[in-house]
């Protein structure tokens, strides 16, 4: 078959791979998506992703930074004509692309990396079920009737003893103002879908800073610290919301499953 000069032709699973990782993630460096490709069982050399990484974004399909606060790191993330594509292929996250998904600030970018790295964190116990992401959950709460009520960073659902259990995970880097945290508790009490929400923050004192909004809560809610999660996932210690008492996250999700 021939194809018009300068066209692309996309391969169905492996460029398909690729642009949904990008997709996602929002903004992935080029080394998480490595890892994430390895992981999810693409085991390409290192030049294959390098290949096609390069004509996705010289086709315009991916956009390509170099983050100006790390010094040689490549950060992806989707274009619209990228999601456009990846509508057509039955992305419902892709359809959230255009509604101020991409915010292309420092903060928002070193957000997804560290998400990225929860993510891939997970990934690496083999015990993660799923990860629905937010763009997902977002794109289920705006045109479903079955949505969360609150748009999280992540729906995660693990394994733990051969049973599945779920939870909202919510990762803050930096604080918001008091008001939103008193909204925000007010929906994650509304949450009927999951039993159990999980907030990692970047320091110890954001943590502490957080909770504070939800003692007495009426929904489970649980404090962990990003460092903490990365180095023993769902064996790291999480507090309650009173931040008096500390249990393994693994503990805390098998008491939380319905």
């Amino acid at each position: 078959m021939r194809y018009v000069k300068g066209s692309i032709a996309l391969n169905a699973v492996n460029d398909h791979a690729v642009l949904r990782h990008v997709l996602r993630c929002r903004h992935v460096s080029h080394e998480q998506l490595w890892q994430f490709l390895q992981l999810n069982g693409h085991l390409w050399p290192r030049r294959t992703l390098n290949w096609r990484i390069q004509r996705l974004v010289e086709h315009g399909l991916v956009v390509r930074s170099d983050l100006s606060f790390v010094s040689g790191v490549r950060v992806y993330t989707i274009s619209d004509l990228g999601a456009s594509y990846l509508i057509g292929t039955g992305e419902s996250a892709a359809l959230m692309i255009g509604s101020k998904a991409n915010n292309v600030d420092e903060n928002a970018v070193q957000h997804s990396l560290d998400l990225n790295d929860i993510h891939l964190a997970m990934l690496r116990t083999r015990q993660l079920v799923s990860w629905k992401c937010e763009l997902e959950i977002r794109s289920q709460n705006e045109f479903t009737g079955v949505g969360f009520a609150k748009d999280y960073d992540a729906i995660v659902t693990v394994n733990t003893t051969g049973q599945d259990s779920q939870f909202a995970l919510e990762y803050e880097r930096k604080p918001k103002q008091p008001k939103r945290y008193w909204q925000i508790r007010e929906l994650i009490e509304k949450e009927t879908h999951v039993d159990c929400v999980l907030y990692l923050t970047s320091t110890f004192h954001l943590l502490s800073y957080v909770s504070r909004f939800f003692e007495r809560s009426g929904k489970a809610v649980y404090f962990g610290v990003l460092d903490e999660f990365r180095l023993h996932t769902l064996q790291t210690k999480v507090m309650d919301s009173r931040r008096t008492v500390t249990f393994p996250l693994s503990t805390v999700l098998q008491a939380n499953t319905r």
